[in-house]
């Protein structure tokens, strides 16, 4: 008996998964949890870790009956015994091999990327005219007028809703012409109009916050040296000629 996979109304065939995979771009993300599947295949969670897990404390009572906080775990969020052996003890068991091998080079990748977690708060007017962009920019460095009175009226971003107030947020997510402007020594400095895709920014930079090696900067730090390890791994075994073949296989 040949098995089939029903999504819906829709029945696919061994051949129609393997087409559907590449089809939806699926192939990459199966390869990348195989070759996981091989690292960790060594990495096993003690039973004070499940407990961690489990309850968050490693002093859990969990540990004096442990069957029974997972059923009850089980229980809580609504899936079956045997998908948490399969799939959420498999989540913990990658989570244990990012910090294993990756929690060591946390500090001096941060060292090395700290400009992509700087974080600054600005004020922002945008406007799809240049003579409006320079006029609303003089109003502002001579007049004094400020930019929540300007906002509402000319600004076509969503910042028209905060008063002109934009943060605080990444500045690498800022285009790059943008970033170059807004540096610390520039905080409350009217920039001039800077051109945008088909739109002027006039921006005010009002808070700058250096980047810390917080809980949240490791764990982000942490989970982008897998991404490059994992991504690595794949590109390494698509180079192969063959590795990644469809075939049939003799019964």
């Amino acid at each position: 008996m040949t098995n089939c996979l029903k999504i819906g109304d829709r029945w696919f065939s061994g051949d129609q998964v393997i087409a559907a995979l590449v089809q939806y771009k699926l192939l990459d993300t199966l390869i990348e949890n195989v070759l996981l599947d091989e690292a960790i295949q060594t990495i096993a969670l003690s039973q004070q870790e499940l407990c961690q897990f489990l309850c968050e404390t490693p002093d859990s009572p969990a540990l004096e009956n442990l069957e029974y906080y997972v059923s009850q775990w089980c229980e809580d969020r609504g899936v079956t015994p045997t998908y948490f052996k399969s799939v959420v003890l498999r989540e913990w068991r990658v989570e244990k091999f990012k910090h294993q091998y990756f929690a060591t080079q946390l500090e001096s990748e941060f060292l090395r990327t700290k400009s992509l977690f700087d974080q600054v708060e600005y004020s922002l007017l945008q406007l799809d005219e240049a003579d409006l962009a320079q006029e609303v920019y003089y109003q502002i460095r001579d007049d004094g007028v400020e930019f929540v009175d300007l906002a509402s009226t000319y600004s076509l971003g969503n910042e028209r809703e905060t008063g002109g107030r934009v943060g605080p947020v990444p500045l690498a997510s800022l285009p790059n012409a943008v970033r170059a402007r807004l540096q610390p020594e520039q905080i409350g400095i009217i920039q001039q109009p800077i051109s945008v895709g088909d739109r002027y920014w006039v921006v005010r930079l009002e808070q700058f916050h250096r980047a810390r090696l917080t809980e949240a900067t490791r764990n982000d730090l942490m989970n982008r040296l897998f991404e490059q390890w994992l991504q690595s791994k794949v590109n390494a075994l698509t180079a192969i000629p063959g590795a990644i073949a469809v075939q049939p296989v003799a019964s």
